[in-house]
Order: C-alpha cells, then structure tokens, then sequence
C-alpha cells in the first residue's frame, strides 16, 4: 500500500536511497544490518533481503532470494549470494565496514501486522510527498586492525625468512647482526735444537746459525738468535730472543743464557737490567725475574730455574727460561689485526701452511738488512756432520732446488755459510729429529767428549 500511495518520484528514491534497494531490501540491502526482509512490501522488495518479517496486509513476508539471515549485522556472504552491496549499511568496503545503528519502523497507515526494530522511515513533504531514510551510522574499525595486524605478522615472517634475493633490505639488515669471529689466546713453544709447535699446531724446525722472524707484525716485533752448540753437532738452538716495535714505544728487551760466553744478561735498550730476581717496567711491558713457572720440556727440571716473565701490550705473554747456554720460549697471544708471521706461523688457524719452506718463502729466510733489533749479526757455523747431511740425506734433486730459493729468500750479499745454512733448513726443516741424524756421521771421539752414547755402542 506504501508503494501505491508513493508518488513515481518516491518509487524511484526507495530503489536508489542509502545504497539502493535491488536484491536487498529497501534503503541499505542485505548487508550491514538493512531491514528486515526488505519489508516485503511489494515482490520487487523480497528478493536478496535478509529473512525476516514485513508488512502486506498485515501478514509477515518472508523474503525469497538470497541474503542473510533475519536483519543481523552486515554479513558479506548476503552479499555475495545476491543481494545488494553497494549501500551505506555494508559501508563502502572493508576496511571501514560502515554498519546501521539502531533504529525503529514506524506505521503509516492502516495496514496491520507487525515488524522489526532496525532503521526509522518517516515521510516528508505534503499529501503523498516522498520518502528519506535516516540511518544513524557508525565506524567498525575492527576489519582493519585485523588488515593490519596480517600485514604486520606477514611482514614479521618475511623478515625471520632466509632471503634470497640480493637487493632486498632484509639481507642488509641480517648482514648487520652477524657475529664476529671470537678469537683465542694459543700459544707458541721453543725448545731444544730448536724444536717449535705454532699457534696453529704445526712442528717446523730451523736448524741452520743465523738472525730469525719469531713474530713478525707491523707493531709487534719478536725475533730470535738461532745458533748451534757442541751438544747439538751445530744444529741450532734459541741463543737470543729481543722484543721491540711500536706497542712497547721502539724499546728493546733482550734476554740471554745464564753463561757469559753466550750474553748471560737481561738488557733494555743495551743496557742490563735485573741481575738479580726482581721486576722492571718500560714502555707499557713489565719483566719479573724470577724462579717460578711451568717448563717448556721437562727433562730441563734438573737444572735452576731462571725465568723471565714479560707481560706485554696487547695482552701479549712471553716467558724466556734461561739455561746455561740456549733459551726456551712460550709465547701467549691472540691473533694480531693486519696479521702476523714468523717462527710461529701466521696464526689463521691452518697448521699445513706453517712449514718452514712456507714460512721462508713468505717472509724471507733470515731478517732483512736494517729490520733487526739486534745490534748486529752472530758469525754463523757450518759443522762437518751438517755438511754430510747435505751430502748424503738431501737429494740432488732437492739441493737445487733449495739453492734457488735460498738466492730469493736471503738478504742481498748472502756468504757462503749464510747460504749453506739455509739450505740445511730447506731440506730438514721438518725433519723433528734431525740431531740424531747428525749424531749419526760424528765420530767416537766426538760423543765421547760429549758423554753421548751412540744407539749401537
């Protein structure tokens, strides 16, 4: 009856007011809380409104398509199956979620029957004037804080992912959480003829006289005199280890043996210091003198103890064990930046690069004309037993080739005995057990001097 009595301008409002009316009811369709049914007030009305109760002569209309269910909140899925979604009741789309307040039908005229509370109609205009809908409206905003609480754990997830792809910003953000390396502090050990164990483990020898690279570092300077004794038929032992460079202020610490013949002190810039037990600092280092501490190699327990400490910048460790005429070492430190060479390897964790042809062929198989801190070079000897070594152990083949990398690895106007000693080092400097092969071409005379007792005698 309401649409009989709507003059055609009314009829044309109720379809298109508030989002219009096809397939969902009148003034706000199926979605988003609209009305009922659509009312039921005429069979265009019925179809794709929600499930509900109109008005026709007073009897409740059930609409026939589509839709939801009984003027509830907006639901999508009324939508999807027909119904209209265009109107203010489903909003404009998902993120505002637009949804109709409460509001009340209210009779006009004489029909009867009964309806439900959802959105007020009130006429407007004289006689048979036209129609508006007042719909109070509100904001749901819970559609999107859910948008974005998905956006933000997608996000979350992409960034804890492995990434693949070289220009993305999750690469660089990983690349600026990686741990650096951790470094140890190792050690490096002399003793004997000289025997050496690396930082890294290796166990090369230098055998042959002559002025050696223990520590070799733009700051950190550690060098050693290597020289042979009678008990060793001239294959080397540590006669003489000097500290300098720039983490101590250019000073120079010298130690040597307890005997005079082979130094027998303890110097600072050339001068001797702490000729009895005691401690002295310079230039950052401190040396305590003393009787105390772990040996290198145990069978030196018989002997006095006379140990030098040096702790050094840079938490550096070095303790010197003076014996009557050669030096034991152990050297504690970490890894120096820039890196490092020498005796005791170039400490980056390979053992199979710290041998004694590598270590020459790196850095020179002697210390270079005006890189030395000691105040000049020790005579350098050759024995007999070295020579039939050479002769007889070290191939033709191997002599050489040790020749022409002694000739790029020594100093400018090497001697002859420079040269020979090198050689020696070339071809036995990983051979551990090189004195008893020396012991082997010296003569009765000879060990019995020494008090040595050869294997088959």
């Amino acid at each position: 009856k309401l649409w009989d009595r709507a003059t055609p301008k009314a009829q044309a409002t109720l379809f298109v007011a508030s989002g219009g009316m096809i397939g969902g009811g009148m003034a706000g369709g199926a979605v988003g809380g609209g009305t009922a049914g659509g009312v039921g007030m005429h069979q265009h009305f019925g179809h794709g409104g929600v499930v509900g109760s109109g008005f026709a002569e007073g009897a409740p209309i059930a609409a026939t398509t589509g839709g939801g269910s009984g003027g509830g909140a907006c639901s999508c899925e009324g939508c999807l199956g027909g119904g209209a979604c265009m109107g203010p009741a489903c909003g404009t789309g998902a993120c505002y979620g637009e949804q109709a307040g409460a509001g009340s039908m209210t009779f006009v005229g004489d029909a009867r029957g009964d309806w439900t509370t959802e959105t007020t109609y009130k006429y407007v205009g004289a006689g048979k004037g036209d129609l508006t809908v007042t719909v109070p409206m509100k904001r749901n905003f819970t559609p999107c804080v859910a948008l974005a609480a998905l956006i933000a754990g997608v996000v979350a997830v992409l960034l804890l992912m492995p990434n693949s792809t070289p220009s993305s910003t999750i690469k660089s953000l990983a690349q600026t959480t990686t741990p650096a390396p951790v470094t140890k502090t190792k050690e490096c050990l002399f003793w004997g003829d000289p025997h050496v164990v690396t930082f890294d483990g290796a166990r090369p020898s230098f055998y042959g006289d002559g002025e050696y690279w223990i520590v070799k570092h733009s700051e950190v300077q550690i060098q050693g005199r290597y020289h042979g004794t009678k008990y060793t038929f001239g294959l080397a032992a540590t006669q003489k280890v000097a500290v300098g460079g720039t983490f101590i202020g250019k000073h120079i610490i010298e130690v040597e043996p307890m005997e005079e013949e082979f130094g027998g002190a303890i110097r600072v810039d050339g001068q001797p210091v702490l000729k009895e037990h005691g401690t002295y600092s310079i230039g950052g280092a401190t040396l305590t003198y003393d009787g105390i501490g772990e040996l290198v190699d145990h069978a030196a327990s018989k002997w006095t103890k006379n140990i030098v400490h040096m702790a050094l910048p840079r938490g550096i460790s070095l303790t010197v064990y003076r014996w009557g005429n050669y030096l034991d070492l152990r050297i504690q430190m970490q890894p120096l930046p820039g890196g490092q060479d020498g005796s005791c390897g170039n400490f980056n964790g390979d053992a199979a690069d710290d041998t004694t042809q590598a270590v020459f062929e790196r850095i020179g198989a002697r210390i270079g004309q005006g890189e030395m801190l000691f105040t000049q070079r020790a005579p350098i000897e050759f024995t007999k037993q070295m020579e039939e070594m050479l002769r007889n152990d070290c191939t033709a083949d191997d002599l050489i080739a040790s020749q022409q990398k002694c000739q790029k690895e020594l100093p400018q106007a090497a001697s002859t005995m420079m040269m020979n000693s090198c050689i020696y080092d070339q071809c036995f400097g990983m051979n551990e057990h090189a004195l008893r092969s020396a012991e082997v071409y010296s003569t009765a005379e000879e060990r019995d001097e020494l008090g040595i007792v050869k294997a088959e005698e």
